[in-house]
């Protein structure tokens, strides 16, 4: 799978350039960014990204709610979404998969490596037909 666009959701602007950096260097052609969910709301429809990677803590509107928004509007409900956060307790990846996300993938993460994390969720999404 390829990504063209993605649609970053992260408050930390230290983390944003850090995924930004990331991406780009393993070819993500454009990288959005949104500060919280509040802003999501309003990027997704101009950005219409092929992957939302989505913090969870974020102020005005946290990423679980963002992500349950997302998934009831027909317009962006196919968008697949992949929490990128630092909780870390137990059933937070419940909620999160609950709340629509076919991925949690935790912080700190390795740059190296998060487009290849990111794949993998993907394509085990593609062969169980969820995306």
């Amino acid at each position: 799978m390829v990504l063209g666009k993605v649609l970053v959701v992260e408050d930390d602007p230290d983390i944003q350039k850090l995924i930004r950096m990331s991406l780009m260097f393993r070819g993500v052609e454009d990288v959005v960014v949104a500060n919280d969910g509040q802003e999501c709301l309003f990027a997704v429809h101009a950005a219409m990204p092929d992957l939302i990677l989505l913090d969870i803590t974020m102020p005005r509107l946290d990423g679980y709610e963002t992500c349950r928004r997302l998934k009831g509007d027909p317009r962006t409900r196919a968008i697949p979404v992949i929490f990128l956060s630092a909780k870390v307790q137990r059933g937070d990846e419940e909620i999160g998969t609950r709340a629509g996300a076919l991925g949690y993938l935790t912080k700190p993460f390795d740059p190296m490596t998060l487009h290849q994390q990111i794949l993998i969720i993907l394509e085990k999404a593609e062969a169980l037909g969820i995306v």
